[in-house]
C-alpha cells in the first residue's frame, strides 16, 4: 500500500514539475515574441487555470488576434474575478473593437473597485466620449487630480477646451504637458492648431517646425507650415513646404495653387505658371482665385492677352473679385492702344469697388492711372 501511494505521489510530482517546466518554456517563448508557440504550450496543459487563460489572451493580443484575445480574457475573468490585468486589457480590447458600451460598463466597475487608479478613469472617459456621454470630461479631470502629468489625459482635456474655443486654457494645458514630455507630438500639433485659431502665425509656425524636427511628416503639417510662411511673407520656405505636400499627395489642389502664388511673389513667373495651370486642371469646378493667380503670372510675363482671358473667367466665377477686376484693367492698359478702352476698364473697377475696404490700395492705384490717362486723352484731343 505504501509503495502504491509513493508511486502515485512520484507520478503526480513528476507531472506537476513537467507542467511547470512547460509553463516556464511558454513564458520564455512569449517574452521573445514567439507567441503562437507559447499559445500551443499553454493550451496543451492538462488543466487551464484563470492565469493561463490570461496568458493565452495576452499572446493573442500581441499577435493582433483581438477576437480570440477577448474570448480568453472573458474565460479568465469567469474563473477569477480578481484578475485586474485581465479586466483592464479586456476593457481596452472592447474599446479597440468598438464595443464601447461593454468598455464603459467594465471600466465603471473598475473605477468603483479601484478609485485611486488614474488609468481606469482615463479609459472610462474615452469610452464615454465614443458614446457621446458629456460626463467624460469629469473622468478626465479625476485623472488629473490623481496624476497631474498624465499626458494622454492632458491631451484629451486640452482637446475638449479647443472644441469649446477656450484657447487660453488649451495653451495652459499644453505647456503643462510639454514641461514633463517636450516631445509630445500630439500636444504640439494641437497647440499649433490652437495658435492658428488665435491667428498667432508666428507661434503656429514654431509649433509646426517643432513637429518636423521630431520627424513628423504629413500633408497637414507641411501645408499648414507652408501657409504660415506664406502669410508671413517668407515665400521661399512657403514654396518648399507646398512642394513637400505635393510629394506626399500629388493631386493636392491648394498646394499647387499656393506653390504658384509663392513663386509669383519670388518673381519666378515661368515656374509659377506650371503650378497654377495644374491647380486649374485639378479644380473640380473652376474657382476664381485660381484664374486670378494664373492671370497675374501671365501678366508678369507680359502675356497680356492670355492674362485678360483668365481674369475674365475669374470674374465670371465670382464678380466681386476686386483683384481680378483691377488686374484686368492693368492688362487692358498694357495690351490695347485705345485710350478710351483703357479708361473704361479703370472706371469700371472704381465704380464697382469704391466702397470695398479691401480694395483701398488698388483704388488708389487705379485713380492715379485714370488721372494720367484722362490727361493724355485731353492732350490728344487738343
Amino acid at each position: 500500500m505504501n509503495k502504491l501511494f509513493l508511486s502515485i505521489l512520484v507520478l503526480f510530482l513528476w507531472k506537476a514539475e513537467a507542467q511547470t517546466s512547460a509553463f516556464h518554456l511558454a513564458d520564455s517563448l512569449y517574452a521573445v515574441g514567439n507567441y503562437q508557440k507559447a499559445i500551443e504550450i499553454y493550451q496543451n496543459s492538462s488543466s487551464i487555470s484563470a492565469v493561463t487563460y490570461q496568458k493565452i489572451a495576452q499572446a493573442y493580443q500581441a499577435t493582433g488576434n483581438i477576437g480570440l484575445a477577448i474570448k480568453n480574457y472573458e474565460k479568465a475573468i469567469q474563473l477569477d474575478q480578481e484578475l485586474i490585468i485581465a479586466k483592464s486589457n479586456l476593457g481596452i480590447l472592447y474599446y479597440q473593437s468598438r464595443n464601447y458600451q461593454l468598455a464603459d460598463s467594465l471600466f465603471k466597475k473598475l473605477v468603483e473597485d479601484y478609485p485611486k487608479n488614474p488609468d481606469f478613469y482615463y479609459r472610462l472617459g474615452l469610452a464615454k466620449e465614443q458614446l457621446n456621454d458629456t460626463t467624460a470630461i469629469q473622468d478626465f479631470q479625476k485623472v488629473l487630480k490623481l496624476d497631474e502629468h498624465h499626458q494622454k489625459t492632458l491631451y484629451e482635456v486640452a482637446k475638449h477646451h479647443y472644441r469649446k474655443k477656450n484657447y487660453q486654457r488649451v495653451e495652459e494645458l499644453g505647456e503643462r504637458a510639454l514641461l514633463s514630455y517636450p516631445e509630445n507630438t500630439r500636444m504640439i500639433s494641437l497647440l499649433a492648431q490652437n495658435a492658428l485659431a488665435l491667428k498667432n502665425l508666428v507661434s503656429a509656425k514654431n509649433r509646426f517646425e517643432q513637429l518636423i524636427e521630431l520627424n513628423q511628416k504629413s500633408v497637414f503639417i507641411h501645408f499648414n507650415l507652408g501657409s504660415c510662411y506664406f502669410n508671413l511673407k517668407n515665400y521661399e520656405n512657403a514654396y518648399d513646404q507646398f512642394v513637400k505636400v505635393i510629394q506626399l499627395e500629388k493631386n493636392h489642389l491648394q498646394a499647387f495653387l499656393f506653390a504658384g502664388k509663392s513663386l509669383n511673389q519670388l518673381e519666378r513667373y515661368q515656374e509659377a505658371e506650371q503650378f497654377l495651370k495644374m491647380s486649374v486642371l485639378l479644380a473640380d469646378q473652376p474657382v476664381d482665385e485660381f484664374y486670378t493667380a494664373y492671370g497675374i503670372s501671365l501678366q508678369k510675363q507680359e502675356h497680356f492677352k492670355k492674362a485678360i482671358e483668365n481674369f475674365k473667367i475669374a470674374l465670371e466665377e465670382y464678380p466681386q473679385n476686386y483683384r481680378a477686376q483691377y488686374e484686368l484693367a492693368v492688362c487692358t492698359d498694357n495690351y490695347y492702344k485705345d485710350l478710351a478702352t483703357k479708361i473704361n476698364y479703370y472706371q469700371l473697377f472704381v465704380r464697382r469697388f469704391q466702397n470695398e475696404p479691401k480694395a483701398k490700395y488698388y483704388l488708389y492705384l487705379a485713380k492715379n492711372r485714370l488721372s494720367d490717362l484722362k490727361e493724355q486723352q485731353h492732350l490728344a484731343k487738343n
